[in-house]
C-alpha cells in the first residue's frame, strides 16, 4: 500500500515537474537519481552487487527495457495525446492482464475468485474516474499506446518474478535502472529539446520535488514492489495497482483542490473488497506454484 500511495503522489509530481523540464531530460534523471539511490543502500546494508552470468544478465536486461524504459516511454507518449479518465482506466487493466499472462505463462490456476476480484477492483477505479467528472471519450491511438505501457509493465512483472528465484530484489533492482537508464540516458542525448536552457535552470523547489519522485518513488518503493512480486507473484502484486488512480485522485484533490464525491467512497469499496478477494488465504499463492512447477 505504501507503494501505490507514494506512486500516486508521484503522478502529481511527474506532472507538475514536466511544466520545468523536458519530459525525456526528466525520465532520464530520475532514473539516474533512482540508480544512485539503490546503490547507496545497498552499500549501507554492507551488501554486494552480484555477479551474473551471460543468461541473467539478458533477463535483467530485458526487465529493464520493458519496466524502466519502454513503460516509461509509452506511458508518456500516449498520455500526451489520451485523456487522463481514459489513461486512468486503461492502467486499471493491470491486475486482470497479470492474471491472464500468469496463468499462461506460469501456468498459475485462474479462479473465478481471482478473476471477479479483478474486475471488481476495475470497476471501483471507473466509479472514481466518473465521479471526478472526467469525460471518457475515445481517443485512438494515444489509447492503444497507454495500453502498451500497462502491458509491457506486466510483462516486466513476469520477467521479474521469474529472476525473483536467484536474485534478490536489490540487486535485481540494481541493475535494471543500470540497464533501463542507459537506454534512458541514450535516449534523452540524441533529444534535441533535452538540451534547452529552461530545463536545468529550475528552481530549489522543482528539484526537491524530483528528488522525491527519483528516491522514494522510483527508488524505495521499487524495491518494496519487487519484493511483493518475489513474495506475491505478479498476479497478486498487480490487484494492488488498483489503489494507484485512488491515491493519484486522493492527493489531485488535496494539492489542486479536487472534489471528493460519494462516488469516490463508492468506488474505494469496491477497490477494497476487490482487493481482498485477489488475496484470499484461498487462492494460490503465485510464486510458490511457479517454484513448485520447476
Amino acid at each position: 500500500m505504501f507503494v501505490m500511495a507514494t506512486w500516486g503522489l508521484n503522478i502529481v509530481s511527474v506532472k507538475y515537474l514536466t511544466l520545468h523540464m523536458d519530459v525525456q531530460a526528466l525520465a532520464a534523471v530520475r532514473i539516474v537519481i533512482a540508480f544512485i539511490t539503490v546503490t547507496l543502500i545497498i552499500k549501507a546494508r554492507r551488501g554486494r552487487i552480484p555477479r551474473l552470468g551471460g543468461a541473467e544478465l539478458g533477463w535483467v536486461a530485458l526487465a529493464g527495457f520493458l519496466v524502466v524504459y519502454a513503460h516509461q516511454m509509452a506511458l508518456v507518449t500516449g498520455l500526451r495525446v489520451s485523456s487522463a479518465a481514459n489513461g486512468t482506466l486503461i492502467m486499471a487493466t493491470s491486475p486482470l492482464l497479470s492474471a491472464l499472462l500468469a496463468a499462461i505463462f506460469y501456468r498459475e490456476k485462474l479462479t473465478l475468485v481471482r478473476i471477479s476480484g479483478a474486475l471488481l477492483g476495475l470497476l471501483g477505479v471507473g466509479m472514481v474516474v466518473v465521479g471526478s467528472g472526467a469525460r471518457i471519450g475515445l481517443t485512438g491511438w494515444g489509447d492503444a499506446i497507454v495500453f502498451v505501457a500497462v502491458l509491457v509493465f506486466v510483462c516486466g512483472g513476469l520477467v521479474i518474478q521469474r529472476m525473483s528465484r536467484s536474485m534478490d530484489p536489490l540487486g535485481m533492482l540494481w541493475y535494471m535502472y543500470l540497464a533501463g537508464g542507459l537506454m534512458l540516458v541514450v535516449h534523452a542525448a540524441l533529444t534535441p529539446a533535452s538540451y534547452q536552457g529552461d530545463t536545468w535552470q529550475m528552481t530549489w523547489w522543482p528539484w526537491l520535488v524530483l528528488l522525491f519522485s527519483a528516491v522514494i518513488a522510483s527508488g524505495v518503493s521499487n524495491i518494496v514492489w519487487n519484493a511483493g512480486i518475489a513474495r506475491l507473484g505478479i498476479s497478486r502484486a498487480a490487484l494492488f495497482v488498483n489503489w494507484l488512480p485512488i491515491f493519484g485522485l486522493l492527493f489531485a484533490a488535496l494539492f489542486l483542490d479536487e472534489h471528493v464525491t460519494l462516488t469516490h467512497v463508492a468506488g474505494l469499496a469496491c477497490v477494497l473488497a476487490g482487493t481482498w478477494l485477489g488475496l484470499r488465504r484461498g487462492a494460490p499463492v503465485a510464486g510458490r506454484n511457479a517454484a513448485a512447477k520447476t
